[in-house]
This record gives C-alpha cells, sequence and structure tokens, in this order.
C-alpha cells in the first residue's frame, strides 16, 4: 500500500513524551562535579556580597541588593534549566525506512546508535544520543548545548558574566571608598564593618573578586564563541569538521536559537517554544522523507540490476512493496516526500564527542 503523502504544513509534530521527561546526563563524573561546583561558587558569591558588600553599604533590601539577587536567581535558574532539559535528541524510533546506498547510510545514519541523523546533528557520547544541532558538550551545565539548550546556555553565560561585573565593581568601589578615608576617621567608626573588616570578611572578599575576574573572562570568551559560531551559522563541531553554514542574517540564526522571534522572552529560561518544536520536528521528518525516497531508488536499482542478471533480489534488498515497504513504519511518525533542507553546505556525519 503506497504511503499516504503529506503536506509539510499538516505534518503532526513528533512525538515529544521524551522531550518532556527529566533529563540528567549521569555518564560523566567530571560534568556532575563541575555541575554541582557552578552552583556553590553562585551562592558563594551572594552570600559574600549580601554578607559583607552590598548588605552593609546600601542594604540587603536595596534596589541595589535586588538586582544582584535578580542576575543571580537568573543565572542559577538558567543553568539548571540548561542542565536538565532534553538537547533535541532524535527519538530512537527513527530508524532507517529500508535498505540504503553505503555513502547515504554513512551520510544520513549513526552508526552508533542506528537512528537517522537531520543536518547538524552528532552523536555525543556522554548523552548517548544523536542531538539535533549540537554544539558541543559542556561539563559546566553537564549537558549538551543542543537544538533545545543553546538558549539557556547563553542566558547562563549572560547572567553569570553580568554577576561577576557587578561582583568586581562592587568590591572595587568599596577598596576605593576605605582607602580615601583616614586613619583617624576609620578609628571613629569602628562599628562601620564595610571600612573595618575582620580577617575573614577580608579573605572572602578577595577570593570572591578573583573569583569574578576569572568568570568575566571566561563567560567573556564562551560568549564570544557562541556568538561567532550563531553569526557564521555552524555549530562548533561542523566548523572542526571543516564544514561551514549557508550564509544568513544573524537576526534568523537568532530567531533558530531562541526559538522565536525577538522579544523580551528572550531573556528568560522559559520551556522550547512552539516554533522550535515544529523545526525540530520537521528536521527529523524532512531527513526521514529523504531516506524513504532513496530507499525506494536503492530497491528499484536492485530489481532492475537483478533483472539483468537474473538473480533474485534478498531480503535485505527487496522492493518498497516487500517485508522492508516504509510505509507502515512511515505511516507511524507522519508521511511527506519533501527532500531534506539543510541550513548547511552539507549534511553532518555522525561526529565524535564535543567538548568545550
Amino acid at each position: 500500500m503506497k504511503p499516504l503523502q503529506m503536506n509539510p504544513t499538516q505534518r503532526p509534530m513528533l512525538d515529544e513524551t521524551e522531550l518532556r521527561w527529566p533529563w540528567w546526563v549521569t555518564g560523566d563524573c567530571c560534568g556532575l562535579v563541575c555541575a554541582f561546583i557552578t552552583n556553590i561558587l553562585h551562592f558563594f558569591a551572594y552570600y559574600v556580597q549580601m554578607k559583607y558588600v552590598i548588605g552593609p553599604w546600601v542594604g540587603a533590601l536595596s534596589y541595589t541588593g535586588f538586582f544582584y539577587t535578580f542576575l543571580m536567581a537568573m543565572a542559577v535558574v538558567s543553568h539548571n534549566v540548561c542542565r536538565f532539559t532534553n538537547p533535541g535528541t532524535v527519538p530512537l524510533s527513527l530508524t532507517p525506512p529500508g535498505p540504503l546506498e553505503p555513502h547515504v547510510q554513512r551520510e544520513y545514519i549513526c552508526r552508533r546508535s542506528g537512528v537517522i541523523k537531520p543536518p547538524t546533528a552528532h552523536w555525543c557520547s556522554e548523552a548517548q544520543r544523536v542531538v539535533v544541532r549540537m554544539d558541543h558538550y559542556c561539563p559546566w551545565v553537564n549537558n549538551v548545548v543542543g537544538m533545545f539548550t543553546q538558549k539557556y546556555f547563553l542566558l547562563f553565560l549572560l547572567y553569570t558574566f553580568l554577576c561577576c561585573v557587578m561582583s568586581g565593581i562592587t568590591l572595587a568601589s568599596r577598596a576605593w571608598t576605605c582607602s580615601r578615608k583616614t586613619r583617624q576617621e576609620l578609628i571613629l567608626n569602628k562599628d562601620d564593618t564595610l571600612c573595618n573588616p575582620l580577617p575573614l570578611d577580608v579573605i572572602l572578599s578577595v577570593i570572591n573578586f578573583v573569583e569574578a575576574v576569572l568568570f568575566v573572562l571566561f563567560t567573556g570568551c564562551m560568549g564570544a564563541d557562541q556568538f561567532e559560531a550563531i553569526s557564521k551559522n555552524t555549530p562548533y563541531i561542523d566548523r572542526l569538521q571543516g564544514k561551514r553554514g549557508k550564509a544568513r542574517p544573524i537576526s534568523l540564526n537568532l530567531q533558530d536559537v531562541f526559538g522565536e522571534p525577538l522579544s523580551l522572552r528572550w531573556l528568560l529560561p522559559l520551556p522550547p517554544s512552539k516554533q522550535a518544536r515544529e523545526e525540530f520536528s520537521r528536521m527529523c521528518y524532512d531527513t526521514y522523507d529523504h531516506l524513504v525516497a532513496s530507499s525506494k531508488s536503492y530497491a528499484k536499482d536492485m530489481e532492475d540490476a537483478a533483472e539483468a542478471t537474473g538473480m533474485p533480489v534478498g531480503d535485505d534488498q527487496q522492493s518498497p512493496n516487500g517485508k522492508n515497504d516504509a510505509g507502515p513504519r512511515r505511516r507511524a511518525i507522519g508521511p511527506s516526500s519533501k527532500r531534506v533542507q539543510n541550513g548547511h553546505g552539507s549534511h553532518a556525519q555522525c561526529a565524535h564527542d564535543g567538548h568545550i
């Protein structure tokens, strides 16, 4: 029976059950430790700022205190949402629809998991899955930076960068303000803990300042690297493989990353938008449709070759109407015959792990 053909706009979205499951990469001990340390460093900086800097200076409930609390909360929430969100894994049910030519098999099928591999998708050994639009695996968030997590990763970098900048400014301002006071003023105002700090206050403030400087540099460099990848429409792993994405306005690339047109929602770690989920389904559908067409063409070529040589077609090389007919399996996920639309110059092959 011929598979029902459906207009791409009428396609149902793929089953999103797995995308809604709690996601946690537990196979990387380094990632588990780094993600934990990241949260600890944020809470440490917040404690120092409120206990020894912002609190004694202008008050924890001041506008400055509220602003720093907002930045820290957004950084921690973005980090943990990025950590526990499915990055965009190809469903395990999307396996090849039938026999394929070897070069098609290499290009579109992951040899480790056996599932289809849309453009820009790669295998990650830490997650043990094929991830669509995979950029890299980051131990600091203990997850893959992919189609559904890159937005949260960018927000984590942004808010962490702002937290560190603010911490550095408040600590430097405190030191400058106190250095301008005379020794007599300091003696007369012994109760002023801001400029008469205890040894513990000094130690923690120095550690906080070093932390701020280091992570300003780290998040700034990572943010610049991410911006370059987005502007060139080429994820990190594809750049390592010498591939280049199709040139597009950066505004369109940013819409793909954030899943919707420019709005205040870009600054909030909200769940993946409907537009992003539909794009994920489209990429998987288009790849599967292309493989269905390739499988039929390959089976027809094998039949023609068998007729020419007088040899029967094997079970693994039957026509699309035989045992390996793609019809029933295709209908299970939603059919179409549209060719794969690759946003990059070439289809991504099953690559090795991506790390920072």
